[in-house]
């Protein structure tokens, strides 16, 4: 850099064609040009460039008319600083690529040059600081720079030269090089010198072998202005009046080097009352820059003004942090040990704030702002020297949680507004209250504190005189400091009847001279996230958490929760949204009025010239949705650099010397890297050509595409589950005609006056209107009948219309161009619900109706049994003889549900079936099921007290199957009597239970006998049987009610929780896990993901640790938990309700790892515990447990410090090897449906995560495939599954659209063909009907419980196609012969070891279970048959 040539400097440095390389650019393969010749409207720059004076230079401009193109020179002097990490003392904030989110660490080097006039060697100087002049002249000697150390000679030193974005912003450019992989040549430079590689040393090469070093580092060079330093006399006399904009006006401002109490100041060749936030410095093209013109007539730009004095902050800024570093812990030693409390604090956070994406982003933290507010909160002595590094991580979490930085903690319109009430007082009231609360710091200088510092600043001292000098308006500030506040806060918030259409809130922190606010770049969204996390962080650090929450685990907890756990953009929210940026309005200045064509200005666009384009629709879009949405939702966010998968490794370099710096760069943090070089084949090439022509381009998103899709904003939403349900949006009253005005410039016509039951007419938003064209907010999409419990309510409806209306050209809409934006991974919800916007909607489209229906017959048949088990006296019995009209002797208590679809977890709820009492809900009225598909609903049935039980074990069996032959023969008598048509289908009766037809659905009943575990609890001497029996009925009739209850609940208090659940074990039954996962446990984890994120603290802030909204967001979290939950360590504490107390926890670990013993290896592999899994459960009510009301204190028994915990549904299954593969199989799950969200798949490419590829299907040792004829449902199956959402080839006619759901369900309802029965109006055939039909599930059975001890056995039970195995490896070793466990042994062919003489034989066990399913089995092949190789066993024994 130091032997650059001077030479002129003009806008075609930046043409992408190697004609146009004028101006020191150079000629050189792979600089083609993009497009052909066709004028300035395709004419294409590698940076924008949009300065006045470029466009003048344009053909059509004034100064090309003139024939003067915009030209300027170069001295080719430059000055090459270290800044930032790189240049802190002991490089505080520099890590290796491992601490460092896996991307390999940046090195900031500052290329500066000189500002001012009558300098030869000035770049910058007169004016250049207006109107994107200075940005313009930088961008294009960055591209000069990058072309000359591009060159051919100098890739072996250099290596790859890419052109990037500084903190995101896409006004100005850095360049990014890439050290060259370099290959080893200690042959040519000779072996003499060669030194022994001494043990742990980080050499490459190994005995001189030539091998490539890996990448450890990238340099970037960011562009700024020289700063000259001098004493400070007497600034005032310096201070020029900045409306003339003179040009030779040098003005300085204050510095903090030295340890002087004297400021000290430095040159600047931009006046210095031109960096005042309130001035206007971008004004536009087409609008007046004269002297002439003031900024009275402009609006303010306070964020181009603080990109400019980012600029000449560069090094000032990095001598700030090691002055503070130096002064703080070292004072006047000159030998600093970097090991200090800023230096660890430092990296902490860095860690914390990378796995949460809130570091080195477009709209984010950057190393150097955090070590600044570091700066601040070590001078203003918040954290002492003496604190320790935990100690000042914990201070800054709170000082950066606390901190009110925008103004609205104590403010109530957003939650009040939003609700549909009106605003409580206009946008300029609101604007006042946030100035007041606003917090805003100012960094000291040395030796002074905070208040001397804004005291003695030269540059408030300037402002003071300017206001008294030039200004006259009441409203402008009296002091910098406020001035600050007014210009980086806005009137937004979380209400659609306050308008806002200037985006420009930041938080504030300035430097000593107040002269930069480091945080300027900060948006509000980013901002409230952050605080959230900080907030969080601060509960998670002081242990005001429950023990046993997701993330704790013991001691280790907090460090794990805070350092080691990744939680980025693409699992913290509940929805994501693409919005494609070719159809955003195409603008380059300020927008003004309304404009029917692209949405009303009124809304966003005003701040074009303040934030650049880019940034103005990036905080368009968010601010505008959180408008539009309120108190919906909690918290939206863009999708920005530094979010990526942190797992990528981005130290990988396959270029060839010849090929170097031509593909862009790829890591985690997806930050801009276009190569200076290259064909412009690349997809980051092509879009990142700008073209000259204003308003002609589209805008560019934050992060680095990762594929050659359309350019899109993705917007992440986590959603309030009640509010969210919320139909009305209510406009402001009549009277407020500014709230009016800008309600109707939020909704567009979709606001309409209305009138409501109070008598109030005003204007509102009604979004469950039935869609028409008339009415309709966006184009139909396929709508699913649980939307407002599946998918966040109407949230959806809301963003498609706010995006048709704001943010997409109506002239495309006109053209049917327009795409509409939908959730990602929408069409996945078809898999457990159906669709309801079809014409005619099937009756079995709605799972939650289905749901419901079932469970009003339950009540129904609870009802019945209970009014009609009434004892009263018969006489035809004799005297004082007590029957009931079922003629059943005592009278039924209680009915109490246990199946799963009287829960809201059945995957498919049971149909009303036409010959057990329903109606026909198919589409062939000829034909209906002879069986039904899955298993009846089990209920179970409770008798009132009495003495009357026989005391024996068998008798007690005996009466309970007396008591349901009774209630079997009542019910039929009755039916006979008094004509019950609501019983049908045949009535079954066995030792243990009862299968009935009632409305249509098979009902089990069993009887719960409390004398009958009170009998076996109180047994002196009970021998194994009766322990077993005695644990079996407990878990049946009593946890098994308890449980049903509390996810009964937990599926009542959040919608979506039901649908997660289904959505689970369908992926489990998908991957050929069916009972071998029980669902109970399954339903337990997804409670724990709803229920176990603790209660809203009462705080300001908003809690991150809130249930997902939608069922894409829980099935992740679903994912996510049976991947990453340490099973072999941590059990899973499922308190919904907070019955398990501390001491409980404590008992629940202890016996944990008492169980687990020293190996770690023993007990159940998925250790689960809800309330109900401790002994002496069976004396405690269900209500008392897990009811509403009473304390844990008022519940506990007497024992309570002595209870045995232990889990109930998961004591067997799973196996150890199959908890191994449900958590590799969930991880693969939840990678792949996250980067299908990432990369924006198509609507079918989820649907991987739900079938068993082909390796995986070769990963088992032998597959049986089931006949057909036993398969009724294919579209659930593991190899081939139904995701279509729409219309199938034989209801395309029809135009009825359908879910998987849907047809699954059609299917099951018609049952398997062989069983099918002609039915007619008045006449059934055949009207027996079969109440379970599970032969497939029977097999299973029979093969696990007769070869389970050789196999482990796989299945799909909706769709059991196919029958996997899997060889146990301890059933192969060899062991010593016995007569008597001979059964499938064969001799062993190898050498035998001491008894070892036989093996199991693999031939007799297929055969054997080829003839168990023989009736079933279709085919079967093997693929292990664990037979030993004669080839090897042949050669052994020739060595011997």
């Amino acid at each position: 850099l130091s032997a650059l040539e001077g030479c002129t400097l003009s806008p075609e440095v930046c043409l992408m064609s190697s004609s146009a390389s004028g101006g020191g650019g150079v000629k050189e393969k792979g600089m083609e040009q993009l497009n052909g010749g066709g004028g300035v409207e395709s004419t294409k720059y590698r940076v924008p460039l949009q300065s006045d004076k470029f466009l003048k230079s344009l053909p059509g401009g004034s100064a090309a008319a003139a024939g003067t193109p915009w030209t300027f020179p170069f001295s080719g002097r430059v000055k090459v600083l270290p800044i930032g990490s790189y240049a802190h003392i002991g490089n505080a904030g520099l890590t290796n690529r491992h601490a460092n989110g896996n991307v390999v660490p940046t090195l900031d080097l500052a290329v500066l040059v000189k500002g001012g006039d009558g300098d030869d060697d000035a770049f910058v100087g007169g004016k250049d600081y207006l109107n994107h002049r200075f940005t313009d002249k930088q961008n294009i000697l960055a591209v000069h720079i990058a072309k000359q150390l591009s060159h051919k000679k100098h890739r072996s030193k250099i290596g790859s030269v890419h052109l990037t974005r500084v903190f995101g912003d896409s006004r100005k450019v850095a360049l990014l090089l890439t050290p060259p992989t370099m290959e080893n040549d200690d042959k040519k430079k000779g072996t003499n010198k060669k030194k022994k590689r001494k043990k742990g040393d980080n050499d490459d090469s190994i005995s001189g072998e030539k091998m490539k070093n890996k990448l450890r580092f990238h340099v970037r060079l960011i562009f700024g202005v020289e700063q000259e330093q001098q004493q400070n006399e007497d600034n005032s006399n310096r201070h020029q009046n900045d409306d003339d904009d003179d040009d030779s006006s040098m003005d300085t401002e204050g510095s903090y080097n030295g340890n002087n109490n004297d400021m000290q100041v430095f040159q600047s060749w931009i006046p210095i009352s031109r960096l005042f936030p309130n001035r206007s410095n971008n004004r536009g093209a087409g609008k007046s820059s004269s002297a002439e013109s003031t900024d009275v007539n402009h609006r303010p730009t306070p964020h181009y003004n603080n990109a400019l004095s980012e600029s000449l902050h560069l090094q000032s800024t990095t001598n700030l942090i090691s002055d503070t570093i130096s002064n703080t812990f070292f004072g006047s030693n000159a030998v600093a040990t970097p090991t200090t409390a800023f230096h660890e604090t430092l990296l902490m956070i860095k860690i914390w704030a990378l796995q949460r994406g809130l570091l080195r982003g477009h709209d984010s933290f950057t190393t150097s702002t955090i070590a600044l507010i570091l700066v601040y909160l070590y001078r203003t002595k918040t954290i002492g020297k003496r604190m320790g590094s935990v100690q000042a991580f914990t201070t800054f979490m709170k000082f950066w949680s606390e901190a009110d930085w925008l103004g609205e903690d104590a403010a109530t319109t957003s939650a009040a507004a939003s609700s549909g009430s009106p605003p409580l007082s206009s946008a300029a009231q609101l604007l006042a209250r946030k100035m007041k609360r606003k917090a805003a710091f100012v960094i000291p200088a040395d030796g002074k504190n905070e208040s001397q510092t804004v005291a003695h600043c030269p540059q408030a001292r300037h402002y003071r005189e300017d206001i008294r000098s030039s200004s006259n308006d009441d409203n402008v500030p009296m002091t910098l400091l406020d001035c600050y506040k007014q210009c980086f806060t806005t009137a937004s918030s979380s209400s659609s009847s306050i308008p806002n259409d200037y985006h420009s809130d930041s938080p504030i922190l300035l430097d000593p001279t107040m002269t930069i606010n480091y945080l300027a770049r900060l948006s509000p969204s980013f901002v409230r996230e952050s605080r959230a996390e900080a907030y969080a962080a601060l509960r998670c650090i002081h242990g005001q958490e429950r023990d046993g929450g997701m993330g704790s685990s013991g001691s280790g907890g907090a460090f794990r929760t805070l350092f080691l756990e990744t939680n980025r953009f693409w699992t913290r929210y509940d929805a994501y949204v693409r919005i494609p940026l070719s159809v955003v309005p195409k603008m380059m200045s300020q927008r003004s009025g309304k404009n029917k064509n692209d949405g009303d200005a009124r809304v966003w666009g005003r701040d074009v010239e303040d934030l650049g384009y880019d940034e103005s629709v990036c905080r368009g879009v968010v601010e505008v949705l959180n408008r539009a949405l309120g108190d919906r939702i909690t918290a939206v966010r863009l999708f920005t650099s530094g979010n990526g998968d942190i797992r990528k490794d981005g130290t990988s370099s396959n270029q060839s010397v010849e090929n170097i710096g031509t593909k862009a760069l790829e890591d985690s943090d997806q930050c801009y890297a276009v190569p200076i070089r290259g064909s412009g084949s690349s997809s980051s090439t092509l879009t990142s050509a700008f073209v000259a022509k204003p308003g002609g381009r589209s805008p560019e998103p934050p992060v680095h595409p990762l594929n050659q899709g359309e350019p899109c904003l993705v917007v992440g939403l986590r959603i309030d589950p009640n509010a969210s349900r919320r139909v009305v949006d209510r406009g402001p009253p009549a009277e407020d005609l500014e709230g009016s005005n800008a309600f109707v410039s939020l909704w567009g016509d979709h606001a309409q006056l209305r009138r409501f039951q109070d008598g109030a007419i005003v204007r509102a938003v009604v979004w469950n209107l039935p869609v028409s064209p008339k009415n309709s907010v966006v184009e139909s999409m396929p709508q699913f009948a649980s939307m407002d419990r599946s998918m966040g309510g109407i949230v959806e409806k809301v963003v498609q219309h706010i995006v048709k209306l704001h943010f997409t050209e109506s002239k495309l809409i006109k053209k049917g161009k327009a795409k509409q934006v939908s959730f990602e991974l929408r069409s996945m919800v078809g898999l457990v619900d159906g669709v309801s916007s079809s014409p005619k909607p099937s009756p079995l489209s709605d799972s939650f109706t289905l749901h419901k229906n079932v469970m009003s017959a339950f009540d129904s048949l609870a009802e019945f049994l209970r009014q009609n088990s009434i004892t009263m006296i018969d006489h035809s019995l004799g005297a004082d003889k007590k029957a009931s009209k079922l003629g059943l002797p005592l009278k039924i208590d209680e009915v109490e549900p246990l199946s799963p679809s009287l829960r809201y977890s059945s995957l498919f709820p049971p149909v009303p079936h036409p010959l057990l009492g329903g109606t026909d809900q198919g589409t062939d009225k000829r034909k209906v099921s002879g069986a039904v598909e899955g298993s009846p609903v089990l209920i179970q049935i409770r008798f009132e007290g009495s003495s009357k039980w026989p005391s024996s074990l068998n008798a007690m069996g005996a009466a309970k199957c007396a008591m349901l032959i009774q209630l079997a023969e009542g019910i039929e008598k009755m039916k006979q009597n008094e004509h019950l048509d609501e019983f049908d289908g045949p009535i079954d009766v066995t030792p243990t239970y009862l299968d009935i037809g009632y409305r249509g659905y098979s009902w089990r009943v069993i009887v719960r006998a409390d004398q009958e575990l009170r009998m076996l609890k109180n047994l002196s001497n009970p021998t194994d049987e009766a322990k077993s029996l005695r644990l079996s009925l407990i878990n049946r009739h009593v946890r098994g009610s308890m449980h049903h209850s509390l996810i009964h609940a937990v599926h009542t208090r959040h919608p979506s929780s039901s649908l997660v659940s289904r959505l689970a074990h369908r992926w489990v039954s998908a991957h050929m896990l069916s009972d071998m996962i029980p669902q109970e446990a399954i339903e337990l984890i997804v409670a724990k993901i709803y229920t176990d994120p603790h209660e809203r603290a009462t705080s300001k802030m908003q809690s991150l640790d809130v249930p997902p909204s939608t069922v894409a967001a829980g099935f992740f979290r679903f994912l996510q938990v049976l991947s990453t939950h340490d099973w072999v360590n941590e059990p899973l504490i499922v308190d919904p309700q907070s019955h398990i107390t501390a001491n409980d926890r404590g008992l629940i670990m202890a016996q944990f790892n008492s169980i687990r013993g020293p190996d770690l290896n023993k007990g159940p592999a998925m250790y689960i515990i809800s309330p109900a899994d401790y002994d002496g459960v069976e004396e405690m009510t269900g209500s008392k447990v897990v009811g509403e009301d009473g304390s844990a204190e008022a519940v506990d028994p007497a024992g309570a410090l002595e209870r045995v915990w232990s889990p109930t549904y998961t004591s067997k299954f799973p196996e150890r090897v199959v908890l191994h593969r449900a958590s590799a199989l969930a991880k693969c799950s939840l990678d792949h449906l996250t980067s299908c969200i990432v990369n924006g798949s198509s609507e079918s490419s989820w649907v991987a995560a739900f079938q068993e590829s082909s390796t995986s299907l070769t990963s088992y040792s032998a597959l049986l495939r089931v006949d057909n004829a036993f398969v009724t449902d294919t579209g659930c199956s593991s190899t081939n599954a139904d995701s279509v959402v729409g219309a199938t080839s034989k209801q395309d006619s029809n135009g009825e659209v359908t879910s998987p759901f849907q047809r699954s369900l059609l299917k099951r309802y018609s049952g398997p063909k062989d069983l099918r029965k002609k039915m007619y109006k008045n006449l059934v055939l055949e009207k027996g009907t079969l109440h379970e039909w599970n032969p497939v599930k029977s097999l299973i059975s029979r093969l696990r419980s007769k070869y389970g001890e050789y196999a482990v056995f796989f299945y799909n039970e909706f769709s059991p196609d196919i029958i996997a195995m899997i060889w146990r490896p301890a059933a192969f070793v060899p062991k010593a012969f016995s007569a008597m466990m001979s059964e499938y042994q064969s001799p062993v062919l190898k050498v035998w070891k001491d008894d070892s003489l036989v093996i199991t034989n693999t031939d007799d066990l297929m055969s054997e279970i080829g003839y168990a399913g023989r009736d079933i089995l279709a085919d079967i092949k093997v693929l292990d048959d664990k037979k030993p190789d004669p080839s090897s066993t042949e050669g052994k024994r020739q060595k011997k």
